[in-house]
């Protein structure tokens, strides 16, 4: 969770002036080859597979859970979260990914969460799913950032 002291101030920033250079862009090394052209650079194509995916990962950890167990959520949560990871890099490897998992017993209070991004919109991408039973509520959200 963010947290920010009651003292703290939020600034406001100027506009962040864009290279568009392609020498500009970091070159990596090391055992991954270079991206193909046909390899998906854009996480806006893989939203629909994530999508699909995601609930088969969540169904894994908690798919046979019928009651909600306050002392088992860290482990739910973490086994979600490394799940989707592994899905994620097995679909493609040209992200970095960020997995949230938020897990809560379903007693009918509302939850409301928000994220905020500045990212490269032609390469980074997000996707949030809604699971749930008749007693857990679990929401994961996958933050794609391209390479």
């Amino acid at each position: 969770p963010f947290w920010l002291p009651p003292e703290a101030s939020l600034v406001t920033l100027p506009p962040v002036q864009r290279c568009t250079s392609a020498s500009a862009r970091p070159v990596r090394r090391g055992s991954r080859s270079m991206p193909k052209e046909e390899e998906i650079t854009s996480f806006s194509r893989l939203k629909e597979e994530v999508n699909l995916q995601l609930p088969q990962c969540i169904e894994r950890v908690l798919g046979k859970v019928s009651d909600y167990h306050p002392k088992d959520v860290d482990e739910w949560s973490e086994s979600i979260g490394q799940e989707v990871l592994k899905k994620l890099q097995e679909m493609n490897g040209n992200f970095k990914y960020i997995v949230s998992a938020t897990i809560m017993e379903k007693k009918g209070a509302g939850l409301h969460t928000s994220s905020a991004v500045f990212w490269e919109a032609e390469t980074d991408g997000a996707v949030s799913y809604r699971w749930e039973n008749k007693a857990i509520v679990c929401i994961v959200q996958v933050y794609g950032i391209g390479l």
